[in-house]
């Protein structure tokens, strides 16, 4: 059995021959961002297809407790995704042609079975705090983490306490909100430009440190927030950073517990 789900609403669809996978499949407008699962409960694995746009999928695996993603390559790139109506960011090189989705859910479904998908197959582990790669994305995972850098400190002595990714985006956080509201004049006569040099190369954004430094406002709004998206290019760096090192922003494996419930743990940092 198949489940679809759009918006929350899920149908429960059979698939006994390969030709019906590719039925249920077109069962729905790709527009509405459907996701098609096959789980065996028992055994607490799961396959997940969610449609991109008419031609193209993402496949995430649950096993051990963990998900992964089917890739076509090595590329580290992420992409910005909307999975069952909820965006976020996947691996580009797991935005596949929906054959790989036909060809995953016929194996499990009346093909050769979950543990030779498993093993014949290319997968990523996805970062340990994706709870759902349907609703509970890296993205959720970032704004949380900005919405936490929001109210940390960024005087001395006690900026110097917490998660280090934490401190750097407290900084890179505040400098956002004076520039907006001030100018970047306003910024570097109130910030030390050897903490913003210190953020600027943890989180990997050169061409911000060459923007402050010529004190463009408009060329820091048109980097920071590429496509109108607040920030968008110090939360980007975020993620990155996310991916390579999240014990750096208080984040471990909690399985099972929101991350807003973990952030506000004071013994998360390790």
């Amino acid at each position: 059995m198949i489940e679809r789900r759009i918006f929350g609403l899920t149908r429960t669809l059979e698939a006994a021959a390969a030709g019906d996978v590719q039925r249920i499949l077109m069962s729905a407008d790709p527009g509405d961002d459907p996701s098609y699962t096959w789980r065996d409960d028992e055994r607490r694995v799961a396959v997940v297809v969610s449609v991109i746009d008419a031609d193209h999928c993402q496949v995430a695996l649950l096993d051990g407790g963990r998900w992964h993603d089917l890739v076509d390559s090595d590329d580290p790139t992420l992409a910005w995704v909307s999975l069952t109506g909820t965006p976020g960011v996947v691996p580009l090189a797991s935005i596949l042609p929906c054959r790989f989705a036909v060809d995953a859910l016929e194996t499990v479904t009346v093909g050769a079975g979950f543990d030779h998908l498993r093993a014949t197959r290319r997968w990523r582990p996805a970062p340990a705090w994706v709870g759902d790669r349907r609703g509970y994305l890296l993205r959720d995972l970032v704004e949380a983490l900005w919405d936490a850098a929001g109210s940390l400190p960024v005087d001395e002595p006690a900026a110097a306490t917490g998660p280090v990714g934490l401190r750097h985006l407290a900084w890179l956080r505040r400098l956002h909100e004076r520039a907006m509201s001030g100018g970047l004049d306003a910024v570097l006569a109130e910030f030390p430009p050897d903490r913003l040099d210190a953020a600027e190369d943890y989180l990997g954004l050169p061409d911000l440190r060459a923007v402050l430094r010529a004190a463009d406002d408009d060329a820091y709004e048109r980097l920071a927030s590429p496509d109108g998206e607040d920030a968008g290019a110090i939360r980007a760096a975020v993620q990155r950073k996310l991916d390579a090192a999240p014990w750096e922003f208080g984040v471990t494996d909690v399985p099972g517990r929101a991350i807003t419930e973990f952030l506000a743990d004071p013994g998360r940092v390790r």
